[in-house]
């Protein structure tokens, strides 16, 4: 042995605990620490000191010109026992672990007990050389990362196991979406095993979990699994016709709002309104009235259609007038005014210009029927200035709808109105 060491790491990249094979030197040895490692100086089995990166000049009992001599009784083994252990502190990352057998738990969503194993890698860096040396290594002159994983791996499969069931039920993670929350629980089950490697001087820098073993052959499984998938397109398919009945909604609307413009643009191009096709219509449809056979009802459905005719331009008024005197249904002019009798040219009592003489009623039978056809109290319509019998809802010569009137004053009543608000008169 040289008089002085010079100690120094000599291991490979791969090691985490080396020892020196240098022992029991002599004082002023030097020793030399590289960056990211730390030296563990041990004096008669016991930690002396603990060196970071730099040079040193170790000093022991070891006196060269004297160490022979205290020697001898032992042999020329010293009594004074010293040795260095370097521990590399580099983050060795991508160990690999892996849960040994199935996980039994409760799913925390469904109740249903299942079981599940678990794998990843995780990353570790040794934080305290000291604890690390006097509780993992001992002995040992060389530790690697994989000999410390096996070390750990007793730990590794009693607490992940106990963690990964505890986690997925406090975090309420379901089993069908787990694959998405990998992350959350890697993290909660690694601030669970942080306090479990600190004991031995370790920092667990990562842990993460890869995969989740599902029982993909238990058949009990895989029926909750298929109503899961079924539940889920039962949704979304009546989520998709949802928003098809709203869209085909939306399109029959906007169809009617375009038919309804071009409806407007073709009334004014052909010069009408909305209420005069109204008001033909209500006349269209006195005048095909079951009861317009009869003569009388006749006469009130054309006039009505000639009055229409009068607010659209004369057109329907004309073909009425037209229709009117080519059937020779025309009034009498020498007829008393108060008797409603009509003649037909050629028969007795027609106008003497369509070749017949009027017919003259009896005054009493005149007078009778000018009694029953006035009407009680007549009144005008503000449309054509027909005069109109008392309580019609339509003018007879028009058609135009018209309010009803108080039956004190005459005055017209709003609808709904319970007294005139022209005299007071309960209605």
């Amino acid at each position: 042995m040289a008089i002085l060491e010079v100690i120094k790491y000599e291991g490979g990249n791969n090691i985490l605990v080396w020892k020196h094979p240098a022992e029991d030197f002599n004082t002023s040895s030097t020793l030399i620490v590289h960056e990211s490692q730390e030296a563990v100086f041990f004096k008669n089995g016991q930690i002396a000191d603990v060196f970071g990166a730099g040079r040193y000049v170790l000093k022991t009992e070891n006196i060269p010109l004297l160490r022979k001599l205290m020697n001898l009784p032992t042999g020329g083994v010293s009594t004074f026992h010293c040795e260095v252990y370097f521990v590399n502190k580099v983050e060795k990352m991508s160990l690999k672990w892996g849960t040994d057998s199935k996980v039994q738990f409760i799913e925390p969503n469904y109740n249903f007990p299942m079981e599940i194993g678990a794998s990843g890698d995780m990353g570790i860096q040794i934080a305290d050389s000291a604890r690390f040396l006097v509780r993992l290594v001992g002995a040992e002159t060389t530790l690697t990362p994989e000999h410390m994983v096996s070390y750990f791996r007793g730990i590794l499969m009693n607490r992940v196991k106990s963690y990964l069931a505890r986690s997925i039920k406090e975090q309420q993670l379901n089993i069908f979406e787990i694959d998405s929350q990998l992350d959350v629980l890697s993290d909660v089950i690694k601030a669970k095993l942080d306090t479990d490697f600190s004991e031995y001087g370790v920092t667990l820098t990562r842990f993460m979990i890869n995969t989740v073993v599902r029982p993909e052959d238990d058949p009990t499984y895989r029926r909750l699994k298929e109503a899961m998938a079924s539940r889920y397109t039962d949704v979304f398919t009546a989520q998709t016709d949802q928003q098809t009945a709203i869209i085909r909604q939306q399109t029959e609307a906007q169809k009617r709002i375009l038919m309804a413009q071009a409806e407007a643009e073709k009334r004014r191009l052909e010069g009408y309104t909305y209420q005069d096709e109204r008001a033909f219509d209500v006349a269209e449809k006195i005048a095909s009235n079951e009861n317009t056979g009869t003569f009388s009802n006749m006469g009130i459905g054309l006039g009505m259609m000639a009055g229409v005719g009068t607010a659209m331009g004369g057109a329907v008024g004309g073909m009425v007038g037209g229709v009117m005197g080519a059937g020779g249904m025309m009034p009498n002019p020498g007829l008393n005014p108060t008797a409603n009798v009509f003649v037909t040219p050629g028969q007795p009592g027609a106008a003497p210009g369509a070749g017949a003489t009027p017919i003259q009623a009896p005054a009493s039978e005149a007078s009778g029927v000018a009694a029953e056809s006035a009407p009680a109290a007549g009144r005008v319509c503000p449309n054509c200035q027909t005069s109109v019998p008392a309580g019609a809802r339509f003018c007879m010569g028009c058609g135009q709808p018209l309010a009803p009137v108080c039956p004190n004053c005459g005055e017209e009543i709003p609808s709904g109105a319970r007294f005139c608000m022209h005299c007071g008169q309960p209605l």
